[in-house]
């Protein structure tokens, strides 16, 4: 409910889904399901299919707000549901392929879809009649779902502000529709804005022969390396030149920059305006509420005690850095970060003999591929094959999940970069799953090597990445067989949700589950000894990473705390990023203008570290009990993933582990265990 009530919060992440015909949920193996996911639209296709949907939704919440007794669960609770769903089903795929799509103006069609839904879902929070018609329902003798429902359903009403006067209702409903559009365009300020430098051939020195190849010179004699991150962080690693690394960093951190400075301090402002006609302190107080946190000094002390942990940790990598910085430069008194991949890379050959380009060569994209799907089947059982159905561009590809001979589940894969698309790495719902009516089906986007060549190489980090989203999408799939479509899926806290992503990324660090995928071109798996070294060297440089990720999410947090008459992005900035980082800030950058997570997560950045710590506890139950235990694996599955945010994300973790979660497999991890 909370996805579709506060339209803001939804809107900066939304994942919804296609309004079509319901499906089977039971498909059998052999059966052609019908094409129900529309790709096909040209922008004016798409507008014309949005003002259907809408137009249905629309009726369906009058209908609502014109009920009349009895109010039960037959006549408002699920006939809402419904309606939730039909919203979710109208938009997932327009925001999909408003991030995605290779046509600029369809993209544009659905950034005005959205921002029209929007009005709907802030229509929705704020409806009187509607908000009397759900708490006049008796739930008492309902089940337990039921029952968290309507209570899910009336809180989330009042954090959207039904309770306010008319005068004010229509000041939260303006200020929902600016955020919303202030919202796109800083999330596609940073997707349009992709930069370059460009070096000469010796400025591709130290770079493995793969990247070299895809970088020919031009007819001037040079050679393009764009910020795009199949191109970005391999040079930061592996490049020997330190200007020209600079280079790319600088416009790396300038991304977005200067539209998004205005941009992001009017979302601030306009939230923090919200926030008070609702009758909190600040924005960050109306986030962290319905999150595990319940408050912003929960937050901060989180972040407190993270970065007083790792203190010592993070001055001793810091230490090792400077040390291998001095061996080229002994005049050298400080690391900066676009030195610090390139100077991890150093000391793990020196110190762990462990040379990652040597890594590369078993990470084939392809192989990588089948070796994810393979470990799904190892763990839990499901079986994935292609799904015959249109696409958007000719690099994506389908997917469906069988499990016990049906079809529970659906995905895309969208892997490679492009012009317009975003940029980042992430799982986009397209379909909520609700049982008996529809499958849920979602998709990846991500940025890696391999559109042209499947044999293109990845950096072991982008495997990792791809298991983090591949995380999300079973926490979907999984999770997307509910009763209530407002619980299905990845409908945990917003401060939990990353924990099972985090989980899956550990399983590649696993021989046993990455010796049949991670194979070079000669057939050879990687050998165990390598991958042994892998994991000594893993802990290396943790420390600075953490402090570093404090420093993002203190940032986060000042940013909607701040009173707007204080409101100074780059002397936060600063100040934040001396307090906890490692590594001197920039001059002449402004890391806040690329960095997407200030819109989606707003104050809640602290959320990857939190769900770090659950994820450290519930995976060592695994490194005890064996990390391809079947068991296990299908006790996580029905304890942490099926019930999608069917109980609160305390509850979850509690019936995994029999106990409340607690920091010690974190502190564990970080003083050293792989």
């Amino acid at each position: 409910m909370k996805r579709l009530l506060t339209a803001t919060v939804l809107l900066s992440l939304l994942a919804c889904s296609e309004r079509e015909a319901a499906e089977p949920l039971a498909a059998t193996r052999t059966s052609q399901s019908p094409d129900l996911y529309r790709v096909d639209y040209t922008a004016e296709a798409l507008t014309q299919q949005c003002e259907l949907d809408l137009q249905g939704a629309r009726d369906a919440f009058s209908s609502l707000e014109r009920l009349q007794p009895p109010y039960n669960v037959d006549t408002v609770l699920r006939p809402l549901d419904q309606l939730f769903l039909t919203i979710e089903n109208g938009t997932g795929m327009v925001f999909l392929l408003s991030n995605v799509h290779p046509d600029a103006a369809l993209r544009q069609a659905g950034d005005l879809c959205v921002q029209e839904f929007s009005k709907l879902i802030t229509d929705l929070g704020l409806s009187v009649p509607l908000y009397q018609h759900v708490e006049a329902v008796n739930t008492d003798e309902q089940d337990a779902d039921t029952r968290r429902y309507q209570s899910k359903v009336l809180r989330d009403f009042r954090r959207s502000g039904v309770s306010k006067d008319k005068k004010t209702r229509n000041s939260i409903r303006q200020l929902n529709e600016t955020i919303v559009q202030l919202g796109q365009d800083f999330s596609r300020n940073i997707r349009d804005d992709v930069r370059h430098i460009t070096v000469p051939p010796a400025g591709l020195d130290g770079l493995p022969q793969d990247f070299i190849e895809q970088h020919p010179v031009d007819e001037d004699g040079y050679a393009k390396v764009t910020t795009n991150y199949p191109d970005v962080y391999p040079y930061l690693r592996y490049a020997n030149n330190d200007g020209h690394r600079l280079a790319l960093y600088q416009e790396f951190l300038n991304r977005g920059y200067p539209a998004n400075k205005k941009v992001l301090k009017d979302i601030i402002v306009q939230r923090q305006t919200l926030a008070g006609l609702l009758g909190y302190s600040d924005y960050a107080s109306y986030v962290a509420e319905d999150l595990m946190v319940k408050t912003p000094q929960v937050i901060e002390d989180f972040i407190t005690r993270i970065s007083t942990l790792t203190e010592q940790r993070a001055n001793n990598d810091y230490a090792q850095l400077l040390a291998a910085l001095q061996q080229t430069d002994p005049t050298a008194q400080s690391v900066g970060n676009w030195q610090k991949a390139y100077l991890e890379e150093r000391v793990r050959k020196q110190q762990y003999q462990l040379d990652t380009k040597v890594i590369r060569q078993y990470f084939h994209y392809d192989n990588v591929v089948a070796g994810v799907f393979q470990l799904m089947t190892d763990l839990f059982g499901v079986e994935i094959t292609r799904w015959d159905t249109p696409v958007w561009h000719q690099s994506v590809t389908a997917y469906q999940v069988w499990d016990q001979g049906k079809v529970i589940g659906r995905f895309y894969l969208d892997m490679h970069p492009r012009e317009g698309k975003y940029g980042h790495a992430a799982q986009f719902g397209i379909r909520p799953g609700l049982s008996g009516q529809q499958l849920p089906v979602a998709a990846l986007v991500c940025n890696f090597p391999g559109e042209n060549d499947g044999s293109a190489l990845m950096e072991h980090r982008q495997v990792e990445t791809f298991l983090h989203e591949f995380g999300h999408l079973i926490h979907s799939i999984f999770g997307g067989q509910q009763q209530w479509a407002t619980f299905s899926g990845v409908a945990t806290e917003r401060d939990f949700v990353e924990a099972p992503s985090q989980m899956l990324e550990e399983w590649i660090w696993d021989y046993d589950s990455v010796k049949g995928f991670a194979v070079n071109s000669n057939g050879e798996s990687i050998p165990r000894p390598l991958l042994e070294k892998m994991r000594a060297a893993r802990s290396f440089a943790r420390g600075t990473f953490i402090q570093n990720q404090m420093f993002y999410a203190a940032l986060s947090l000042a940013y909607y705390q701040t009173p707007v008459d204080q409101l100074d992005l780059d002397k936060i900035l600063r100040a934040k990023q001396a307090q906890y980082s490692p590594f001197g800030y920039i001059e002449n950058t402004h890391f806040y203008a690329g960095f997407g997570h200030l819109y989606g997560y707003s104050a809640a950045y602290y959320t990857y570290m939190w769900s770090e710590v659950i994820a450290a506890d519930i995976l060592k139950q695994f490194e005890q009990q064996g990390m391809r235990n079947k068991k296990l694996a299908n006790h996580y599955r029905q304890t942490i993933l099926a019930p999608g945010g069917s109980k609160d994300a305390d509850q979850l973790v509690q019936d995994f582990l029999s106990r409340p979660f607690n920091f010690d497999a974190f502190v564990e991890r970080l003083n050293g265990a792989n």
